[in-house]
């Protein structure tokens, strides 16, 4: 399942780009990927300041544990959620 964000990235999920959420953490993460959760419910996708996130919980989270905590903002679903990883256009 591919998605295309409003800014024309291109967004899938982690196995398209080989990122190992369970080892991966919000600072080793490079710099040029964005976070989208997404809801399987509702199918809401949402970007995520995954800097404001590191000063919350940590830059050391793994993105595993934090996808175990996501919530839907649409409509409060808490299971099955998950990151998107999309890769910024380099210029």
């Amino acid at each position: 399942m591919n998605v295309r964000h409003r800014r024309g990235i291109n967004l899938a999920p982690p196995g398209d780009y080989a990122v190992d959420l369970a080892r991966e953490t919000l600072g080793s993460l490079a710099e040029m990927y964005v976070l989208v959760a997404a809801c399987p419910a509702c199918l809401k996708n949402a970007p995520i300041d995954r800097w404001e996130l590191g000063r919350q919980v940590g830059k050391r989270t793994t993105l595993a544990n934090l996808a175990k905590r996501l919530k839907c903002s649409g409509c409060g679903n808490r299971a099955s959620n998950r990151f998107l990883i999309g890769k910024l256009p380099r210029d």
